[in-house]
Formats: C-alpha cells, structure tokens, sequence
C-alpha cells in the first residue's frame, strides 16, 4: 500500500499567518494522520498565478500521492477575474494529473466583516471582498465538481471567532475547524 503524502498548495490561508506554525491546520492534521506525509507549500500573499508558478518545485517534485489546492483570496482582493483565478487552478490539476497525483480543492475560508474590527482599507471595501469572496467560492466549487475533483469546504463551519481581527486569516480556533474539515474528506478518500 502506498505511503498517503500530500502537498497543501496556498497562500497565507495554508501557510498560517500570524499564528504560532505548530498550530497551523496541516501541522494539526499531520498529528491526525501519523502515518502520512503532511507538506505544507503555503506562502502568505501568494495568488494563483504565484500557486501555478511554483507548482513544479513546491509540488510535484516532492512526489506527493495528493494535493490540496486552495488560493484565490489574494486574486479576489486583487479583483481578478474568477476565470482567469480558475484558469490557473485548473492548470495545476492538470499538472498534477500529468504526474499521477490527485488534486483536491479546498474552498477558502469566508471573510467576516464588523464595524468594530480592525481593516487596513475601508468598510466598505471589506464588504465588497467578503461578498466575492462568497461569489468565488460557488465558482470555484462548480468547477471542482463539474471536473469531478473532491472538494474540501474550508469555511463550512468556520465562525466569527474563529479568525484574527481581521476577519481574513484563522485563528487558533480556526485553524482546528479547517484541520477538521479536511479531515472528515480524506477519511472517506479511496486511498490506493
């Protein structure tokens, strides 16, 4: 049987951002599946065209069984067009499948809005992200689906409290609700 490893490909969402790295959701599910091989290949600002770049280096050379791809979060507060964000998600997959290694979406997690948090832009363009945020995330898991890839919904269960100030990047909290939801999907994986 063949050893389960997998590349998590991302942005700040997978790499952690302003948390203590041991806590990170790959780190948690490593702990969970001891067995496997966990490599986390997040880097913080990264957009898709980024993800798409470095997706021979960071990816496929590590041989990996899987990969969990989840980005657009920066592409989308950049305001790039979803195509063109799937378009670089749907290259990595075909990547990957070149290579024999199975790709498996992860819908970023929602972005949260209050009058009383902290942004570095206004209000008003917080809930102009948050609001594509939604809009990308139905894009992107029509694609997964309609190209018959799993999908990991990473903000299913997430909740206000479960974030940093910023309503963007998870928290500790947060990042126990993500490890939990890739893991309840790759438990019911086929693993060869």
């Amino acid at each position: 049987m063949e050893q389960l490893k997998i590349v998590c490909h991302g942005d700040s969402l997978t790499e952690g951002y302003d948390i203590d790295l041991t806590v990170r959701w790959t780190d948690l599910l490593q702990q969970q599946f001891v067995d496997a091989q966990i490599i986390n290949s997040g880097i913080s600002g990264d957009t898709t065209a980024g993800m798409l770049a470095r997706f021979k280096p960071m990816v496929i050379d590590h041989e990996p069984t899987h990969v969990i791809i989840m980005g657009g979060t920066n592409d989308v507060a950049q305001r790039i067009p979803f195509d063109l964000i799937i378009s670089n998600i749907h290259a990595m997959t075909r990547q990957a499948r070149h290579f024999g290694i199975t790709s498996i979406i992860g819908l970023p997690t929602p972005v949260f809005v209050q009058e009383d948090m902290s942004y570095n832009v206004e209000l008003s363009l917080m809930q102009e992200f948050a609001l594509q945020m939604i809009k990308y995330n139905a894009r992107l898991k029509q694609f997964a689906e309609a190209d018959d890839w799993t999908v990991i919904d990473f903000g299913k269960s997430m909740h206000m409290d479960a974030f940093l100030n910023d309503g963007v990047h998870p928290n500790e909290d947060g990042q126990i609700v993500m490890m939990h939801a890739a893991k309840e999907v790759l438990l019911n994986l086929s693993i060869p």
